[in-house]
């Protein structure tokens, strides 16, 4: 499988995404400075809209903070350790 930006959606469940994220913005509580990440899985792959945040490592840290208090939460504990793409530390 390989891995795609795109600024547009490409695919049945990135446009599910894209409604969500509509969804979200058009929501009588949403506030400034709200941000949002929708994940879709289906057709064995998966589907995913950032939005309105900075850059994705800043929404994809937030994602892990997050998956992380959800395993707290069971009794369980996550660490994600990042390791690079080459032995010389590139993507």
């Amino acid at each position: 499988m390989s891995e795609i930006r795109a600024e547009e959606p490409m695919d049945r469940l990135t446009r599910m995404c894209d409604a969500m994220t509509e969804a979200f913005v058009n929501h009588p509580e949403h506030q400034e400075g709200d941000k949002c990440v929708v994940f879709l899985d289906g057709d064995g792959r998966g589907g995913l809209v950032i939005l309105d945040y900075e850059d994705d490592h800043e929404a994809i840290v937030n994602v892990f903070m997050h998956l992380r208090a959800i395993f707290r939460a069971n009794g369980q504990d996550m660490e994600v350790i990042g390791v690079p793409n080459s032995p010389e530390g590139l993507a």
